[in-house]
């Protein structure tokens, strides 16, 4: 049965909470336990006493057959008793929680008595000391029984939730006295221990997880903080993980986790794809730059050269000194071809960034490096259009663009999805998350 969620006007919270369901289902689940354990333990020193143990191991496969019969005797004998005092605490609970629900119903009941003789805020002061005179003087009896029956209803529930924590404590002690035995716990158990008394540690998992969501939403106009959104969901990931293979927490958690760290993954190799192709664009371009200049260049210098022989020949032909001249500034003409070649290839490598509109920046996600990559390389592309390295670098851009969307429109859904569920109380979500909560190696 759910609880009662507000306790106005006697608490601000549930007083007596717990789940009487919840601990019985336990009980059973410890009574099987329990039961199969004696078992194991019987067959076990059936097996140590039989005669028809021969060889050379038997004393041995004897004597560890009685030793761990003997645990598994004890451990039957901890979930015995611990199933017993859980047993005995779901009925005090179930007792203590119908006495505060009785108190709150009262308490409710006379509080709207009280409210529905509440004098109107409207009159003067004068006018309110003299009702308060009058009332005192002759105050209606439903009025006054109203107020008993709420200081009433408040003593029952301070007594009901003094009674709660003292019988709370007192089986918990029981339970520690019960496990507190010869069978010694592994390194294991004790961690699993420290991690389910660990409060801090959920604690932090949370305050990281809101701050990894609010960082991300940063990284889109500010790319450069997206490193701390990641490290901050690896924290989250490795302390879900720690509850989860220690059976303090849900594996539905780290499934959400590592989806959210491989989604930023695919997004940040996507994102680097992206730059390595416009760099790669850039040098493509480079190399038809230079080329072409070097191409426009010795067609003007190859029709300089042409007009410099006709002329020669109408002079009757070229002297040695002229060859030479002609030589010296044919090698000239290339060396200027080379540098103009030169010039067009740095011109488009060390050309600035394209600008970006507002719109184009946000069709990367607010990502404004990458928006200035995508435009720098479809620049590229439509100056050679007849390119394929260009053109195929256009479109494997744009796949990856479309992958650093996909993956952050995914990681925001899930992430707000799960924040989300989380808020809604008294759902199925919870308890699907429950269900998915076992610590790692458990068998039963």
């Amino acid at each position: 049965m759910a609880r009662p969620k507000d306790w106005q006007p006697l608490r601000e919270s549930d007083p007596v909470p717990g789940d009487p369901v919840g601990v019985r289902d336990q009980v059973t689940h410890m009574k099987k336990i329990a039961e199969y354990l004696r078992t194991q333990a019987k067959s076990l020193t059936a097996m140590a006493d039989a005669d028809n143990l021969k060889g050379k191991y038997a004393d041995e496969l004897a004597e560890n057959a009685r030793g761990l019969g003997r645990k598994l005797d004890l451990a039957e004998d901890r979930y015995r008793e611990v199933k017993g005092h859980l047993s005995a605490w779901a009925d005090e609970l179930e007792e203590f929680q119908k006495t505060a629900d009785k108190a709150l119903g009262d308490a409710q009941d006379a509080q709207r008595i009280v409210d529905s003789h509440s004098p109107n805020d409207k009159k003067s002061t004068d006018d309110k000391k003299e009702d308060d005179a009058a009332a005192s003087a002759d105050e209606d009896p439903a009025l006054k029984r109203a107020k008993e029956d709420l200081a009433d209803a408040r003593r029952r529930l301070n007594t009901a939730e003094g009674d709660y924590q003292e019988r709370a404590n007192h089986y918990a002690g029981k339970i520690r006295s019960s496990i507190d035995d010869d069978m010694k716990d592994s390194w294991w158990n004790d961690f699993k221990g420290w991690v389910a008394d660990a409060d801090w540690l959920g604690d932090i998992a949370d305050w990281a997880s809101w701050a990894a969501t609010a960082v991300g939403i940063v990284a889109m106009f500010f790319p450069a903080v997206g490193v701390i959104a990641l490290a901050l969901t690896v924290v989250v990931a490795a302390i879900h993980i720690t509850q989860a293979v220690t059976g303090n927490g849900s594996w539905f958690d780290v499934v959400m986790d590592l989806g959210a760290l491989k989604l930023a993954r695919t997004g940040m190799k996507a994102a680097k794809a992206v730059k390595a192709l416009q760099a790669s664009s850039r040098k493509t371009a480079a190399g038809l730059a230079e080329g072409q200049a070097k191409t426009q260049a010795g067609r003007a210098n190859a029709g300089a050269r042409k007009t410099a022989a006709r002329a020669e020949r109408r002079r009757g032909g070229t002297s040695r000194k002229n060859r030479k001249r002609a030589r010296a500034k044919r090698l000239r003409m290339e060396g200027e071809n080379r540098a103009a070649g030169k010039r067009a290839s740095n011109e488009v490598r060390d050309a600035e960034m394209p600008q970006i509109t507002a719109a184009e920046k946000a069709s990367a996600i607010g990502d404004k490096a990458l928006a200035k990559q995508m435009k720098d390389i479809n620049k590229w592309r439509d100056a050679y259009s007849d390119n394929p390295t260009l053109a195929s670098n256009a479109g494997q851009a744009q796949r990856h663009k479309d992958a650093v969307q996909g993956a952050w429109a995914a990681s925001t859904g899930l992430d707000a999805a799960d924040k989300s569920a989380d808020a809604v109380t008294d759902d199925g979500y919870s308890r699907m998350k429950d269900r998915m909560t076992a610590p790692v190696g458990s068998q039963w």
